[in-house]
């Protein structure tokens, strides 16, 4: 049996290597103006909506106080008349109040979704990939080498 070469005094194989891309995706980010025009259009949604439900109890606590579910007795009175006027006026202001926040959180939700920023795909090629196996005392080393 021959006695193995002594270190560095072997043949030393260096092959290169078939290298494959590396693909990385990179999520886009939206802009801070984008931020702030989206949450500022649906806060302000939310807080016309939040008139509108104002409005709307208001009404409600108005037609209750002329409203009689059984004969009271009672003579109908130019007050009772400002407490249906006020129900009507009341209840067109609630109806603007939601269709106004309706519109403009739905413009908030059209607006994220149209103005999702493009996600970019980064390519990454390394170059000059090599693989070394060189025989040492009692086996080999096996190693590679890659530049970005």
């Amino acid at each position: 049996m021959p006695a193995p070469p002594p270190d560095g005094d072997g043949p030393v194989l260096k092959a290169p290597i078939r290298t494959r891309e590396i693909v990385v995706d990179v999520p886009g980010e939206r802009s801070r103006n984008n931020k702030i025009l989206l949450a500022s259009t649906t806060a302000l949604g939310v807080l016309v909506g939040a008139l509108g439900v104002y409005y709307h109890l208001d009404s409600r606590d108005a037609a209750n106080e002329v409203t009689a579910t059984t004969f009271t007795g009672r003579a109908w009175t130019p007050a009772d008349d400002e407490l249906v006027d006020q129900a009507e006026r009341s209840r067109t202001r609630a109806a603007i109040a939601y269709s106004v926040g309706g519109a403009l959180v739905t413009a908030a939700i059209v607006a994220f979704i149209f103005t999702e920023p493009r996600s970019e795909r980064a390519v990454i090629r390394p170059h000059a990939a090599q693989a070394t196996l060189a025989p040492t005392q009692g086996g080999a080393l096996v190693g590679g080498v890659w530049r970005w």
